[in-house]
């Protein structure tokens, strides 16, 4: 994700999703700028238990980025 996010912003893109890192292990990751990753990472190896709600949840952020917040009647 980091390398993509780099050549992407390079290009000119503006990067959506970007994704907490609370409540993952691990020692280094080029895809973390601050306290977030770049996008959603998924650990199916580890915790693959969180995968459906984080997709879920991801999706809806994503969304927002995108169209705002719904309409109300």
């Amino acid at each position: 994700m980091g390398k993509l996010s780099r050549k992407v912003r390079q290009r000119g893109a503006k990067l959506v999703g970007a994704w907490p890192t609370e409540g993952y292990e691990f020692n280094r990751s080029e895809a973390v700028q601050g306290y977030n990753f770049v996008g959603l990472a998924i650990d199916e190896d580890n915790q693959n238990d969180r995968t459906v709600d984080r997709v879920e949840l991801w999706v809806e952020i994503l969304r927002l980025s995108f169209d705002g917040p719904p309409a109300h009647a």
